[in-house]
């Protein structure tokens, strides 16, 4: 005699499509899950940084007495604003991961090699604590000799900085004459800086 055997139903065509969708709703579900919550991270971080941005400082506009800096450069050097005093200065906050603070790179260094010997510092401020071999790399790379200070977020703070570039010049009294949001026109830094200077613009 010969064995009966069992064989499990086979899918229809249209059962296996059903499937299909099945898995895809699936898959579809837990891939929108993961972007919903990539979303909601991002927004958290956003919104922290708004309110960040709402209670701090605001940046120190002309006539304000501009707040000290102390910092250490990608080459170990330590730079203090208070032992500058009597110079004019151009403070500018930047990164190597700002398109615009590396844009306006060429104009800083212009000014700092046309202006130093009248009394200009051009002090940098950048914003990638631990990324000296980076920044000493970028700055060398870009022909740039004015110094530039290593800063992790406490001096561009307590300068209301927190947007990239941020720009300001100094008087000799120490305090602010102009500020810059975004990179500064070269032609309006020299006349501002022959401002400062105590030279009339031409």
């Amino acid at each position: 005699m010969s064995e009966s055997v069992d064989h499990a139903p086979v899918a229809t065509p249209g059962e296996r499509y059903e499937a299909r969708r099945e898995r895809h709703r699936r898959s579809d579900r837990i891939s929108g899950l993961v972007i919903a919550l990539a979303l909601l991270a991002a927004l958290a971080l956003a919104g922290k940084q708004i309110w960040t941005i709402a209670t701090g400082p605001l940046p120190p506009g002309p006539g304000v007495a501009a707040p000290a800096i102390a910092g250490v450069t990608p080459d170990g050097k330590r730079i203090e604003t208070t032992d500058l005093e009597g110079k004019v200065l151009l403070v500018d906050f930047w990164a190597t991961w700002c398109p615009p603070c590396r844009a306006a790179m060429p104009g800083l260094q212009a000014v700092h090699r046309d202006f130093a010997d009248r009394g200009l510092v051009v002090l940098g401020a950048n914003q990638e604590p631990g990324q000296e071999v980076r920044v000493k790399r970028y700055l060398e790379g870009a022909g740039v000799t004015f110094e530039s200070i290593m800063d992790d977020g406490d001096v561009a703070r307590r300068w209301g900085v927190y947007t990239f570039p941020t720009s300001f010049i100094v008087g000799r009294d120490g305090i602010i004459t102009q500020t810059y949001r975004g990179p500064a026109p070269e032609a309006r830094l020299r006349r501002d800086l022959e401002a400062a200077l105590g030279a009339k613009a031409n």
